[in-house]
């Protein structure tokens, strides 16, 4: 008998980045929302990086906060809070 594979769908560090930050609906943290991107990307049959998980989501912050969805501010940690719209 032949050993069936679950197929899992592959996604790029980058995708699984902007999963998550489109995911954010009150306050987080940058390392919250790094820690669960890079859990993502292990899940979707990627290797865990996590400094690699936070330049990813750092970027895809800097997207959103330019378009006007999220506000970030900078104390020590980088915090994320939803724009009410």
């Amino acid at each position: 008998m032949a050993k069936q594979v679950e197929k899992v769908e592959r996604i790029s560090r980058a995708q699984a980045a902007n999963q998550v930050v489109a995911a954010v609906n009150g306050k987080t943290t940058l390392s919250a929302l790094a820690t669960k991107a890079d859990k993502l990307f292990v899940d979707a049959g990627g290797e865990s990086k996590p400094k690699a998980a936070v330049a990813a989501v750092r970027r895809a912050l800097a997207t959103a906060e330019a378009v006007g969805v999220l506000q970030l501010t900078k104390p020590t940690d980088v915090m994320v809070e939803r724009v009410k719209k």
